[in-house]
């Protein structure tokens, strides 16, 4: 499932000069060329081709004439012939330093970076503190990867015009894509300071204070952001992002709702409100969203993954089958399907077939203690506990922390009679609660792209000796029993009822 990221930085997007004398009437031949001006303005761009190849016919040194000639050429994609056009440009004007610029863009746009860097450094020769040269040339720079290059030309585009907004918020893309995000943040605002209605720098500002955490004030930039642009879908989506991690659901549901009214294929928003509606328990509503992505991409396995999950946990578990099994027809190494398979067989009592499915995820993935702690549960109701525990003490070197897998080792230990190794992993099991709650399940899936798994929710129950007493009093309780000279036996039943008595009867009533 998706985690809700934060979109992307946005590119800038290039554009051609025009000669600074693009007037009616420059000369004696000059019917042509303003008719092609004329059409042009109408934006009739195959018309005003051909009456400024007329009038190149009838002066073949009209140089403003190739100069459009090229920049028409370029706009209808026939490159090679908008290139002719500005060749003859610096043939008739050597010097013309827009023409460089114009056939720098050019290629910049075709993706030829490398023609785009030497016109552009042709062009620098002729005029060395030409600023947009030096900023577009930055541009190039970081489509090549060549950041440092990149920063050189935006720190010299500053120093040339101090109030460039475009290479200030550059510059913070750079940064960004450096992981230095301070930096990045500097930049773009300083790049707002410069011209308070730069959109894509709000939008960026925003992003990184949510990287940090600072959420009010992400919400704050993208808020600006859709003032300046009422359609700027991005900060749409990304403030429903914000709003969802302050647990704001109705408003990170109208904002999503807003960015797929604006444009209805943002399908990341349609399916971040699948997300919140399986968090919330709206599993129909959840159903609908993931439905609606799978129409336009029928083999996203996140979606199918994310759908099986609404399923499951909307109580439809063998819709949830289905969907498990198409992730595998696409991925028949998926992680996530394989486990959540899995741990529905072992609901069904189907021991053996959870065991296939969890070793073939742990040969997926090597020592992954999702998987590896689940093929525990499958060997413990198997009754096959020396596996479990070998299982689980793997889980345990892992990750001391993990789930509840030392009161789990605990209860099996003391199944076996090996009662002073029970009392041992329960003490661990005390620690780690001490570091955070720690909540003991069978895995249902998860919520949020990178994780496979989420733990459900589960009340224990305790026995009868605890009645009145809190959950933490009782733990406090067995501690203390377990240090003291009551019957061992008694102090270990205790300790295991506290945390495994759930389990069992969740597993037993499924079975039934």
């Amino acid at each position: 499932m998706n985690t809700k990221f934060v979109m992307p930085i946005l590119i800038i997007f290039l554009f051609l000069l025009f000669p600074k004398n693009l007037l009616f009437g420059i000369g004696e031949h000059s019917y042509y060329y303003d008719l092609g001006v004329s059409h042009y303005d109408k934006g009739d761009i195959d018309s005003a081709v051909y009456a400024w190849e007329m009038a190149v016919r009838e002066d073949p040194k009209f140089v403003e004439v190739y100069y459009n000639l090229g920049n028409a050429y370029e706009e209808k994609g026939l490159l090679e012939k908008a290139m002719n056009a500005w060749e003859k440009v610096i043939e008739i004007t050597p010097f013309d330093i827009d023409v460089y610029f114009n056939m720098g863009v050019a290629y910049t746009r075709k993706g030829m970076y490398a023609e785009a860097i030497d016109i552009f450094r042709k062009g620098l020769g002729i005029d060395p503190d030409n600023i947009d040269v030096h900023y577009f040339l930055g541009i190039v720079f970081m489509n090549t990867g060549e950041l440092d290059s990149a920063i050189k030309e935006f720190k010299h585009t500053l120093t040339l015009s101090p109030g460039h907004a475009g290479a200030c918020y550059s510059l913070g893309n750079v940064y960004y894509d450096n992981n230095m995000l301070d930096a990045a943040l500097a930049s773009y605002r300083e790049a707002v300071k410069n011209n308070d209605n730069h959109v894509d720098a709000y939008n960026n500002i925003g992003s990184i204070l949510y990287e940090k955490g600072m959420f009010d004030d992400a919400i704050d930039a993208w808020k600006r952001a859709i003032e300046i642009n009422p359609n700027f879908v991005d900060a749409y989506y990304n403030l429903g992002n914000a709003y969802d991690k302050k647990g704001m659901f109705y408003k990170s549901v109208a904002v999503w709702r807003k960015a797929l009214e604006i444009n209805p294929d943002m399908l990341d928003a349609r399916y971040n409100l699948g997300v919140i509606y399986t968090e919330k328990e709206m599993y129909r509503d959840a159903v609908s969203e993931f439905k609606q992505i799978l129409l336009s991409r029928p083999e996203d396995i996140e979606v199918l993954t994310s759908l099986g999950f609404a399923y499951k946990n909307g109580g439809l578990v063998n819709k949830a089958i289905d969907q498990f099994r198409k992730v595998l027809e696409i991925q028949p190494d998926n992680v996530s399907a394989l486990n959540n398979l899995g741990l529905i067989c072992i609901q069904k009592g189907q021991y053996d077939k959870a065991i296939s499915l969890f070793k073939k995820s742990g040969q997926t993935r090597s020592g992954y203690p999702e998987g590896l702690y689940n093929l525990g549960l499958a060997l413990y109701f198997k009754g096959d506990l020396d596996g479990a525990i070998n299982k689980w003490e793997k889980v345990a070197s892992i990750d001391s922390a993990y789930k509840n897998v030392h009161n789990d080792l605990s209860v099996s230990y003391k199944k076996k009679g090996s009662f002073r190794d029970s009392v041992a992993e329960h003490e661990r099991a005390l620690e780690e609660l001490g570091n955070s709650e720690r909540r003991f399940s069978i895995v249902l899936p998860a919520r949020a792209k990178e994780r496979d798994m989420l733990v459900v929710n589960r009340r224990k129950l305790l026995p009868a000796v605890t009645i009145g007493l809190t959950k933490d009093e009782a733990e406090k309780l067995a501690k203390v029993l377990g240090e003291s000279n009551v019957e061992i036996g008694f102090c270990l039943d205790l300790l295991a009822d506290i945390d495994f008595v759930v389990l069992e009867e969740k597993i037993a009533n499924n079975n039934r």
